[in-house]
């Protein structure tokens, strides 16, 4: 007895599914040796004496062929509930196609059939849209130049004043300096607001 063969080496030598092989060990109708292999002359003798090809179709599936019940799906085709959907997506599609172009004065009769062409047109035209859109927001965003000078100005004099209050805070805060020493502070503090508006102290 020669050397035996796996399920597997069996499926692909007798180029059939092993699926089919699988069940026709199990159900005894070829021989399995002891070792758990098969000999392929014996599976060969046994199929052709001991099964009828027309009942046993798993048996002579092709090993990358698909399964009945794959076969019966294929050929059933799309269900009735698939082809509606698509056909009212596809009619949702060609309406939004004709707005958008006639939105832009290209008018495309409804007896006229749609292009590739009328749709490449259409997808430019949302593309212009939308950057259009995001520039507006952006605008929106944005305060005039005029308006702008106007706060700045109106938060360096608020700023102004707080500094030239700190002399003052100080004297509060420190009671025991005197009057010389607060003008120093007061003088140091004038020099550093001069010193960052470029101009001599006031």
């Amino acid at each position: 007895m020669g050397e035996g063969l796996s399920l597997s080496e069996l499926a692909r030598q007798m180029g059939r599914a092993k699926s089919g092989l699988h069940k026709l060990a199990a159900r005894g109708l070829i021989p399995k040796r002891a070792d758990g292999k098969f000999d392929l002359d014996a599976v060969r003798s046994a199929i052709a004496s001991n099964t009828d090809p027309s009942r046993q179709p798993d048996a002579f599936t092709p090993v990358h062929g698909p399964e009945n019940g794959e076969r019966s799906a294929q050929n059933a085709g799309p269900s009735a509930e698939v082809v509606a959907q698509a056909s009212q997506d596809a009619l949702l599609a060609t309406t939004r196609v004709r707005e958008i172009l006639k939105a832009e004065g290209i008018v495309v009769s409804a007896d006229d059939p749609l292009t590739f062409n009328h749709a490449r047109t259409a997808e430019t035209i949302v593309k212009v849209w939308q950057r259009d859109t995001l520039h507006d927001e952006a605008k929106k965003k944005l305060i005039p130049a005029e308006e702008a000078g106007r706060r700045w100005a109106d938060e360096i004099v608020k700023l102004r004043a707080r500094l030239l209050a700190i002399p003052g805070d100080v004297a509060l805060e420190l009671s025991h300096m005197t009057k010389h020493e607060i003008s120093v502070v007061d003088r140091i503090v004038r020099d550093a607001m001069a010193e960052a508006a470029g101009t001599d102290a006031a």
